[in-house]
């Protein structure tokens, strides 16, 4: 028996399809990594058929740092019951201004908006509608971790 659940794994399958997606797709990360575009589509699949595939450790290191934000690092600490919080950066280009506490409301409200969106046409979240909302989330969560970085 597994130590991880399947629901775990399956998160671990979405986390990794919207990390390569925010890294510019397959296609283009493909080009900044060890491993094919078809193979990248394979980590992210939760079918039967690829259901043991998942992306190396040094691949999602590559995926999450081109998608500027620890997506796939989250998703794995959230299964072991933790969360990541951004260290300080030791070379503050800026720090905390109120121009960052804009970015994180306007991040929220659309990340919001989707859900709310999303609940009025049926009061469920369908496989589409699920999609945007994570895509919000991430962006949520890169302004987060940006604005933390800056504290």
């Amino acid at each position: 028996m597994r130590a991880i659940s399947d629901d775990d794994r399956q998160k671990l399958k979405a986390a990794t399809r919207r990390a390569v997606k925010s890294a510019g797709g397959g296609d283009s990360f493909a080009h900044v990594t060890r491993v094919s575009e078809s193979q990248l589509s394979k980590y992210g699949l939760a079918s039967d058929e690829h259901q043991d595939a998942f992306i190396p450790v040094d691949v999602a290191l590559e995926a999450d740092v081109e998608a500027g934000s620890p997506i796939i690092a989250t998703a794995l600490a959230a299964a072991q019951g933790f969360r990541l919080v951004r260290n300080a950066s030791p070379v503050d280009d800026h720090s905390l201004g109120f121009a960052d506490i804009s970015q994180i409301s306007v991040a929220f409200s659309s990340f919001h908006t989707r859900m709310h969106e999303a609940l009025a046409d049926d009061g469920r979240v369908d496989e589409a509608e699920r999609r945007r909302i994570l895509k919000d989330f991430d962006k949520f969560m890169r302004t987060l971790f940006t604005t933390m970085g800056r504290v």
